[in-house]
């Protein structure tokens, strides 16, 4: 499992690899270290990596857990992959692509149309879950890769807008 998480305002790419009772945890490039997480009752951890171990105080409230250790606090955001997709695709990109696998459902948008950021242009479907691809600038539709039905792989670009000096 990989997720991105946000801590003192940088983003990291964690990957979580193993089964429950032998997880290795490896931060961006680096080797991956052993981790476990042990529950001391309430509020109260033991954190170990590698042979390293630190007793912790964690509060987690929706995808935000907050953290006692090293006598400070930190808080740290899990970020899910869908509202990952939708972040980066607000950052002035020409494309938007797609998060995970999937279909799409609808499309709300057609070639040449003007939109905003932010406009709903298509609905796909990942794992039973509905999302909507929204516009990641203000723009206009240059072309849309998929019909409704079409399968898509993860990352696959479905809709392009028309680059910002052509506009």
């Amino acid at each position: 499992m990989q997720r991105r998480i946000d801590l003192f305002d940088g983003h990291h790419t964690v990957t979580v690899i193993g089964q429950p009772d032998d997880r290795h945890l490896q931060v961006e490039e680096s080797t991956p270290q052993s981790t476990r997480l042990i529950h001391q009752g309430k509020c109260h951890y033991t954190i170990q990596l590698g042979d390293k171990k630190e007793t912790i105080q964690m509060a987690v409230k929706g995808e935000t857990a907050y953290i006692r250790a090293f006598d400070r606090t930190f808080t740290l955001d899990i970020v899910n992959p869908v509202d990952q997709a939708a972040q980066e695709a607000g950052s002035g990109s020409d494309t938007a692509c797609a998060p995970m696998p999937g279909m799409v459902v609808e499309i709300q948008v057609a070639q040449g149309e003007k939109i905003t950021k932010g406009h709903p242009m298509m609905t796909i479907e990942s794992m039973k879950i509905l999302t909507i691809i929204t516009a990641p600038r203000d723009g206009e539709v240059e072309q849309i890769h998929f019909e409704p039905g079409s399968s898509f792989d993860k990352n696959a670009i479905l809709v392009t807008l028309v680059k910002k000096e052509e506009a």
